[in-house]
């Protein structure tokens, strides 16, 4: 049974996008399964994007606080 995608961490989101697209590359794999990976391949995509994007303004924040800090 798959994992809801906003359950993963990261680290599994990454790897299930790796299992997809490895399974993108074969030339085995069913036409009728490509469309339902790569639809699952773009959430991950964007959901690891708003990860990082959420994370990158969070130490952004913290770097701020720290220079702050410094200065005084």
């Amino acid at each position: 049974m798959k994992r809801k995608i906003e359950n993963m961490t990261y680290e599994e989101k990454e790897e299930r996008l790796d299992e997809i697209l490895q399974r993108l590359d074969r030339p085995e794999t069913p036409v009728d399964k490509l469309s339902n990976d790569a639809m699952e391949a773009a959430s991950l995509i964007k959901s690891m994007d708003s990860t990082l994007r959420k994370a990158r303004q969070e130490l952004t924040g913290v770097f701020e606080e720290l220079e702050k800090l410094k200065s005084k």
